[in-house]
């Protein structure tokens, strides 16, 4: 399993997002937001279709995808 990034669900409005972050560049906004609309200020929040396709861009296998979304959807965001 890679350790390079991690991914996470995000329930919006729109309905689900989901989110790649490398720790590297996880912006410190992320982590200390003043509000939850400032926690994802910095980050992609994609479409399932775009996490599949950004997952597939990094080199995973079709089924090294579905194991990513499998486990974003276990991971769960809270946005408002």
């Amino acid at each position: 399993m890679r350790t390079d990034f991690f991914v996470a669900s995000v329930p919006t409005a729109q309905g689900e997002r989901l989110v790649i972050l490398r720790p590297a560049t996880i912006p410190k906004s992320f982590f200390f937001p003043s509000s939850e609309e400032e926690r994802f200020r910095d980050v992609t929040l994609l479409t399932e279709e775009g996490f599949r396709l950004q997952l597939s861009e990094m080199g995973l296998s079709y089924d090294e995808v579905d194991y990513q979304l499998e486990r974003a959807r276990g991971l769960h965001m809270l946005a408002r």
